[in-house]
């Protein structure tokens, strides 16, 4: 890909693009398939764009259930027919037996990458009442199931269970519209979750704030429909959809903030 089309993707991302560059280019020459780990949506979306500059190259992604956040994405020749089982997922329940104990996100999350997971291994996590349900990659399975016991004080126990046996997140958002005198990601991460924009410029300099995933230290970066901004100790939001102007010139936001 010559440098021009580096354009199209932030700065932060250049590691990312040129990865998946190299390996839509080894498929194509090789004509064989590519797994990757989970990649997050819009990581998703630039393997998928990067496979179509090659022509010859299709892509298969898969997050272990419909609508799935994280998915494992198959890079192919193109006229390739993948079997379910390429795309190496694996489906468990995390049960918390005996007394009840309520664990969040965060905790599943913790205990899986402090057992040494990496992130690439985990696919997306569905906490329940009674537990939790996760998608990973296969060779992951097997060792969460002998090695998960303990998630902060609760003992867990976590089984393999069947693709169908799985139970989807309960995705709900907080709707609200607002307008911003410019796109940059501390004026919407500023509204968004109701600081000041003085407030929102030191979490952003430490690293506390993620957009898409991804640490930036840099608060004039702009933000695009369909972002997701966390930021540390007061959750995440998703950019729903990006308006028009005012005639003041401030442009239309509308964010979903994670129930």
């Amino acid at each position: 890909m010559s440098d021009h089309l580096f354009m199209h993707y932030r700065p932060e991302e250049k590691p990312f693009v040129q990865r998946m560059m190299e390996l839509t280019k080894r498929v194509s020459e090789r004509q064989s398939p590519s797994l990757t780990g989970f990649l997050d949506p819009r990581q998703v979306r630039i393997a998928s764009n990067i496979a179509l500059t090659m022509g010859d190259v299709a892509v298969f992604a898969d997050g272990g259930y419909p609508d799935a956040e994280r998915r494992r994405v198959l890079f192919a020749p193109d006229y390739w027919q993948p079997a379910a089982e390429e795309l190496e997922l694996g489906w468990l329940r995390i049960e918390i037996p005996g007394d009840y104990v309520t664990l969040k996100h965060g905790d599943y999350l913790g205990a899986l990458t402090g057992l040494g997971l990496k992130r690439e291994k985990i696919g997306d996590l569905s906490v329940q009442p009674d537990g939790c349900d996760l998608v990973v990659a296969t060779e992951a399975a097997d060792f969460l199931r002998l090695h998960l016991n303990q998630i902060g004080r609760a003992s867990v126990l976590a089984k393999p269970i069947r693709k169908e046996g799985f139970r989807k997140p309960n995705i709900q958002f907080q709707e609200k519209q607002f307008t911003v005198m410019s796109l940059r990601v501390d004026a919407v991460a500023a509204e968004g979750f109701g600081l000041s924009r003085s407030k929102i410029v030191d979490p952003i300099r430490s690293g506390k704030l993620q957009l898409n995933w991804q640490s930036i230290q840099e608060p004039s970066v702009s933000v695009e429909e369909g972002d997701v901004i966390s930021l540390r100790g007061m959750g995440r939001l998703k950019v729903l959809e990006i308006g028009g102007q005012t005639k003041k010139g401030r442009t239309v936001v509308k964010i979903g903030k994670y129930l």
